[in-house]
């Protein structure tokens, strides 16, 4: 790694084109470049981006503290999704069973149980219940949105993921990030459209963003909002 001001990982991305910065709060600075890049350039690059890299991170790290990143883990006693408009009161109860469940005791109520102080089971089992509530409300939502603007799409899959919102193969497969459920439903609709979009344009050529126009006339102020949405998903999502 080149010495430069601040820490930073590189990632090589064969479909990156260009050098990209990503600052996020799991990864803090991360450098994509496309594979073949000559790395020796980076600190150049970074020196002449440093007063944005600099503002990204202590914004960034802002974040970290409001989620509790380095804190002791403790499960969330509560569960807001603002995309479905709901919210959960979460009870954890310690159990001598081998894994961590979800489960909803009754409406608006999830219980927590099994080894709930081991971080990585906790927030495995809570991540499942996550995706479980994507499958049964987004991909509704998702078919709903390809009735109404006549794109089609072959399958929908869920995943929490750390980078990307969507994504959408060749073959018109979609899939979507379940932490989606953590936006405001506007910004998800934005999302969906995006990936229904790229059935018919698989780039960000003029064509695509005048289909995505056509059936999200506001996508631009939303693609702004969604840079800084990541702020939303707590610490177990």
């Amino acid at each position: 790694m080149t010495e430069t001001p601040f820490d930073y990982r590189v990632r090589v991305s064969a479909r990156s084109r260009r050098v990209c910065l990503r600052v996020t709060v799991e990864q803090g600075l991360e450098v994509v470049v496309p594979r073949g890049y000559d790395c020796g350039l980076l600190s150049d690059l970074l020196k002449r981006k440093e007063r944005w890299i600099r503002g990204a991170l202590e914004r960034i790290e802002g974040y970290r503290k409001a989620l509790g990143f380095g804190a002791t883990w403790a499960p969330p006693p509560r569960i807001d999704l603002p995309a479905l408009d709901r919210s959960w009161q979460v009870a954890a109860h310690a159990t001598a069973a081998n894994g961590v469940t979800v489960r909803e005791a009754e409406p608006g109520f999830l219980r927590l149980s099994g080894p709930i102080d081991d971080e990585r089971l906790a927030r495995a089992a809570l991540r499942r219940w996550l995706v479980r509530q994507a499958q049964a409300h987004l991909a509704p939502r998702l078919e709903a949105l390809s009735r109404s603007t006549g794109l089609r799409h072959r399958r929908v899959a869920f995943r929490c993921q750390k980078t990307r919102w969507g994504s959408c193969s060749r073959d018109g497969g979609i899939s979507l990030n379940a932490r989606l459920l953590f936006l405001p439903p506007e910004l998800v609709d934005y999302i969906l459209i995006h990936e229904l979009c790229h059935t018919a344009h698989m780039n960000h050529s003029k064509r695509f963003w005048a289909l995505v126009a056509r059936h999200c006339p506001d996508f631009r102020i939303h693609d702004r909002r969604l840079h800084e949405m990541g702020k939303h998903v707590p610490r177990w999502g």
